[in-house]
């Protein structure tokens, strides 16, 4: 494996991700960054070390070094060329490009903690969360959808913070906890306990992407050791909206569990806090999405947009292209409005996301036209003329 630097000329396509970060999931599967360009399948038994010198990963690492653009890193790409900051581009800002040193192990750790979840949310599917798995069912029952992306795919599982020694943890300046629900998995103090053992603590960031509809008394105490602690709340939608895209939640709730997030810089004021909300923004909410991106801004500050990219038929592009320009200048954020025009619509996309609308409505009694009434205005003649759900 080459241990060049990349040279001023190829800054333009170069990501250090997979020079600096290593996701893990819990069922085994290694990854050089949180969106999971590449995805490899391990033993549980394979060490760090050996994880973190896959070959599938200095693959990808040389790829970077030669001044391609991987195709695998498609998300990156369109976001940019929409003029989004990507997850490229804001690690480069994070870590730099000269990632001298990086063959002594990851910086960054993304751990996807569980499938474990106490939502179901529309932009998400069966392989994160185990709420889904009985409705996944019903689809395959009822309308013989088998193999939807709702059914069971693993079992329950939880990350193995055992499998970590400590001069694996040496070099961490950040781990980042994604889910499921990362706060529905205890086990994980194992692993903060061990960054404190190593004296890393006080050098290291920690991040946690969360549903809101729980609090992190389990972890306070653990938190207070460390440098920053980051919380990014996942808000799609406020009130209706809120449980219908992340069924069954209770808005509420989540206002207060913030709340309670929200005091831990006066009980902790040593730590350096940092709250954020983060939005998912796809074809389902586009045309009503300022609602909630202006709550976020009134409560948090600021909003991360996680622009949804997959499943295929949410993408907000499928929107017709006659349609978006109806809208294109209601939508004040340029990241946003830039998006939503770099591809033509994909009409057969967007009847699968009407089929699959409808099918959830009926399964969870909801009515997407109630929820959001701006988009449902737009797609109504479309809405009107899918009658079939069966596959």
């Amino acid at each position: 494996m080459s241990k060049k630097i990349p040279s001023q000329d190829l800054v333009s396509s170069y990501c250090s991700s997979p020079f600096v970060a290593t996701r893990q999931t819990a069922w085994d599967k290694i990854s050089p960054c949180a969106f999971g360009p590449i995805e490899v399948q391990v033993d549980h038994t394979t060490s760090q070390q050996d994880r973190w010198n896959h070959p599938a990963l200095a693959k990808l690492r040389n790829k970077f070094l030669a001044g391609e653009r991987p195709d695998e890193c498609k998300r990156c790409w369109d976001e940019e060329d929409a003029g989004v900051h990507s997850l490229r581009l804001r690690t480069n800002d994070l870590y730099g490009i000269q990632n001298d040193g990086w063959q002594k192990g990851p910086r960054e750790l993304v751990i996807k903690t569980t499938n474990v979840c106490n939502l179901a949310c529309r932009t998400c599917g069966g392989w994160d969360t185990s709420l889904y798995w009985t409705e996944g069912e019903h689809y395959e029952k009822q309308y013989n959808a088998i193999n939807n992306d709702f059914v069971q795919q693993r079992d329950k599982v939880y990350h193995n913070s055992d499998s970590y020694q400590l001069e694996d943890l040496v070099n961490v300046e950040k781990i980042s906890f994604f889910g499921g629900e990362p706060l529905l998995d205890k086990k994980h103090a194992v692993l903060l306990k061990k960054i404190i053992d190593v004296g890393r603590a006080k050098e290291t960031t920690l991040f946690y992407s969360t549903n809101g509809q729980q609090i992190g008394k389990h972890y306070e105490k653990l938190w207070k050791e460390f440098k920053r602690v980051e919380i990014f709340f996942s808000i799609d939608g406020i009130e209706e909206q809120f449980t219908y895209l992340r069924w069954p939640g209770d808005w509420d709730k989540t206002v207060k569990n913030i709340d309670w997030f929200l005091d831990l810089p006066n009980r902790y004021p040593k730590v350096d806090w940092y709250f954020q909300g983060t939005q998912c923004v796809s074809l389902i909410n586009i045309a009503d999405y300022q609602k909630t991106s202006n709550w976020l801004r009134s409560k948090l500050k600021t909003v991360h947009f996680n622009i949804v990219d997959h499943p295929n038929h949410y993408r907000m592009t499928n929107l017709p292209d006659f349609l978006k320009t109806k809208i294109i200048d209601t939508i004040e954020d340029e990241d946003i409005r830039n998006y939503l025009t770099i591809e033509t619509a994909n009409l057969d996309e967007l009847q699968r996301m009407i089929v699959w609308t409808k099918r959830q409505d009926i399964f969870r009694n909801q009515d997407y036209s109630k929820a959001f009434p701006k988009t449902y205005e737009l797609l109504e003649p479309y809405w009107r003329m899918v009658n079939k759900l069966h596959d």
